[in-house]
């Protein structure tokens, strides 16, 4: 495996600027061109110095023309730019605490970064982490915060959508232009602005005296209904949760073509179009988690903010964690101990394939490497297991001194260990050390054993993690089960390994190793067949039901098939069905198969999918019979999606036809049209690579593309103008997710060919996550080569 932390994590540390001045307010009066492709204005950036004698201020201001600089007076100002940066001289030295006004004539023409002109009529802005430069002059870094204002001159039938509240809107009419003056009275961070222009309807609702909006192309109100119906039940729970009722005037969520997720906006979260649900969409699919992220950002990435962005998961792990809190309050326990289960998978994956580096981390290649997996999950999961530690009531309390004590401020992670000390007494210190300041994370082997003549069971804990540190330090439970009772034993985890021995009254039906799954870990626990059975029966939540099946899956035996499926019967969580199914898709039993198939009718479409998914391992060439049904017409769309693609794996020439045919469908968010091409990419069959190439053209969905090039990734070894049709994909720049998923794909197929083009773009681009995406891919494909070079 290539090792890519040296060069996407680097060994320079990256430090906040210096700033000479404090940034009080941004007054931004621009037009807005949307045939040309062009923002056209002024920025006033009032600013008051810290010290006395400087003669110049910057601003960050790249790819912009300049076209004059004046001062509060009206006086013109001389000023040098040079495509980064605008360097003013000022009329007079400053004075320290004295207050000054720059205002700055630009123009920014057909912009890479910053604001996005996109197919559909839309143009919005992108300022995380350092993009708001490249759309206004501004001090772009996330420890300057001030009051704002948009004055955006919009052609007439389009909205302009900002921070803050509206308080103007007039028609130009000689312009053909309708006016909207926005102003947020509250200090934020510059990468925060944000302007988005389209064709909206609104959807409107009031929670507590706020305005809740959702902006929506015009006939989809339903679609954003379903979508982002539950912002009122969030906003109540977090305000009430956290102890700071939501600090803003207003919400709004604008829908944006071609926007790759969400992103918090101060007031005004900027969503993925994806949010829209249609009516068949809505029934196995929400996007509550990302609703939920972007609304706990207001308070955690807003209100607070980190000073720099090596401490970003002040913002993204609250996010990431208040996702899982409400999903808690909204649909159970076992809803958010399956997701934050999936979540530390997600951050397992990044840390064996790609990279293990600390939470807080100021070595970087770019801000963008560290909005990954560690940020995010891993970041959760921590602060998961720091709820365990305090307990609700002390969890709480400290949350609310922590935003109440910096609201409006920027904030570093000593800042939190401090609220935690003057809250609970305790030194938090260590944790953070272990878990935020260090990497890694805890591998425990446990093995039982029970001793007949002591009546004592007997565990041995060892951990196996190979990295440093070595030894992770942290309180555990034991619970041990048997007929009608339990016995929970606190342990402290404080070296390498463990022998305790527990005095129980009779040998136990079970025992468990942190039951409640409070702790980021892998663990290979060592016990009898009988315990995990005992466990996927009784098991206290979902995801200790799930450990027992997959471990049962370990077993490819009749018994534990047959245990497996007997709980599939019983289990009411839809996740532990679901995970039955694919278990037993892996084992691959004939005596499984009738079971299967007879689960095809089970009512709830995500455990309906499991099973389709499941009876494609089979590979049999009967699959097309049993599926077909759903294929043609299921009320789930990713049920359809999954029975092509389980259909394909039997390998029958005569279903290429019928998935062809299938490509005409249309769905939400293009799922039965991607299923289907991953399907024809399965089957094998050349005569798909014609087909794959068609839906890598712009004129078809994101997600059709998508999965249309990773298709052909798997023909390349057979048809050597697969690469050259891949990267001669990199011409096109309108869509950062498709460059980014070509890109990928190259690295992947690990084909020299790519080189040349890679290097290019990765030299030409100003996107560091483009540029982050190609140098990960060449570092894969010069991997590849040298490795091929010493096996040869």
């Amino acid at each position: 495996m290539v090792d890519l932390k040296p060069t996407l994590i680097g060994d320079r540390p990256v430090y906040a600027p210096d700033r000479v001045a404090d940034v009080l307010h941004l007054r931004l009066d621009l037009a807005v061109d949307m045939r040309a492709k062009k923002l056209e204005g002024t920025a006033t950036t009032l600013v008051r110095f810290f010290r006395g004698g400087l003669r110049e201020i910057d601003f960050n201001a790249v790819d912009m023309r300049i076209a004059g600089v004046w001062d509060e007076s009206g006086a013109k100002l001389s000023h040098r730019h040079d495509k980064k940066m605008i360097h003013i001289r000022m009329r007079r030295p400053s004075r320290a605490g004295e207050t000054a006004s720059f205002k700055i004539q630009y123009q920014v023409l057909n912009p890479e970064l910053g604001a996005h002109f996109v197919e559909g009529g839309q143009m919005w802005t992108q300022g995380q982490p350092e993009d708001a430069r490249y759309w206004f002059p501004c001090h772009d870094s996330p420890q300057v915060k001030a009051t704002s204002e948009v004055i955006a001159a919009v052609p007439d039938g389009y909205t302009a959508v900002s921070n803050g509240v509206l308080i103007d809107m007039r028609r130009d009419k000689a312009r053909g232009t309708s006016i909207f003056h926005w102003k947020m009275g509250h200090p934020h961070s510059m990468y925060l602005i944000s302007l988005v222009v389209g064709k909206f309807s609104v959807v409107k609702e009031r929670w507590r005296g706020v305005d809740v909006s959702y902006y929506c192309p015009e006939g989809r109100q339903e679609d954003a209904r379903r979508g982002f119906g539950k912002t009122p039940k969030m906003l109540e729970y977090f305000s009430e949760k956290i102890g700071v009722t939501y600090p803003y005037e207003k919400y709004a969520q604008v829908t944006a073509f071609h926007f790759p997720g969400g992103m918090e906006n101060t007031t005004c979260t900027t969503q993925t179009d994806a949010a829209l649900l249609d009516r068949r969409a809505g029934l196995d699919t929400d996007l509550d988690g990302l609703v939920a992220h972007e609304l706990a950002h207001q308070w955690f990435g807003d209100l607070l903010t980190c000073k720099d962005w090596s401490h970003a998961w002040l913002n993204e792990g609250f996010a990431t964690y208040f996702e899982v809190l409400f999903t808690a309050f909204d649909k159970g326990r076992d809803e958010a101990l399956y997701e934050l289960r999936q979540y530390s998978k997600t951050y397992f994956d990044e840390d064996q394939n790609r990279y293990r580096r600390p939470i807080v981390c100021n070595r970087f290649m770019a801000p963008w490497v560290l909005f990954d997996r560690h940020l995010y999950e891993k970041a959760g999961a921590v602060l998961h297991m720091l709820r365990g530690e305090l307990g609700e009531e002390l969890w709480w309390r400290c949350l609310k001194e922590y935003v109440g004590r910096h609201r409006n401020r920027s904030v570093e992670t000593a800042d939190l260990i401090e609220v935690l000390r003057d809250v609970t007494g305790r030194n938090f210190k260590p944790f953070f050390d272990q878990w935020i300041f260090g990497s890694g994370h805890p591998a425990f082997r446990i093995h039982y054993e029970w001793s007949p003549a002591s009546r004592k069971a007997k565990l041995w804990v060892l951990q196996t993690q190979s990295s440093e540190p070595s030894v992770f330090r942290l309180p555990a439970t034991l619970l041990f089960c048997g007929r009608n009772w339990e016995k929970p034993f606190q342990v402290q985890i404080d070296a390498k390994e463990h022998r305790f021995e527990f005095k129980l009254a009779a040998e136990p039906s079970n025992v468990e190793f942190d039951p409640d799954h409070w702790i980021l870990k892998r663990t290979d626990f060592k016990k009898p067949l009988s315990f995990w059975i005992h466990q996927l029966t009784h098991g206290g939540n979902a995801v200790s039901r799930i450990e027992a099946a997959e471990a049962l899956g370990r077993w490819p035996a009749a018994s534990s098939a047959a245990a497996l499926a007997d709980a599939f019967g019983r289990e009411k969580f839809w996740a532990v069905r679901k995970e039955i199914a694919l278990i037993l898709g892996r084992q691959r039993l004939p005596q499984s198969l009738p079971r299967l198939r007879g689960w095809l009718r089970t009512p709830h479409p995500k455990v309906r999918r499991a099973v389709v998914e499941a009876l494609g391992q089979y590979r049999a060439p009967d699959a097309a019979k049993w599926l077909r049904p759903l294929f043609r017409r299921d009320p789930s769309y990713h049920v359809e999606s999954a029975a092509a693609q389980a259909m394909a794996k039997g390998v029958s020439p005569a279903l290429f036809p019928e998935l062809v045919k299938n490509l005409r469908k249309d769905s939400w968010w293009d799922v039965v049209r991607a299923g289907t091409i991953s399907a024809l990419t399965l089957t094998r069959d050349p005569r798909a690579i014609a087909v794959l190439k068609r839906h890598c053209a712009k004129r078809h969905h994101l997600s059709a593309r998508m999965a249309a090039v990773k298709g052909l990734k798997e023909f390349h070894a057979a048809d050597p103008g697969i690469v050259p049709y891949l990267t001669s994909l990199l011409k096109e720049k309108d869509v950062q997710s498709f460059t980014l998923g070509v890109v990928s794909t190259l690295g992947q197929i690990e084909d020299a060919r790519a080189l040349p083009v890679l290097k290019r773009l990765k030299k030409d681009s100003k996107d560091d996550r483009i540029r982050i995406y190609c140098e990960e891919a060449i570092l894969r494909i010069q991997g590849c080569s040298l490795a091929q070079t010493a096996a040869g």
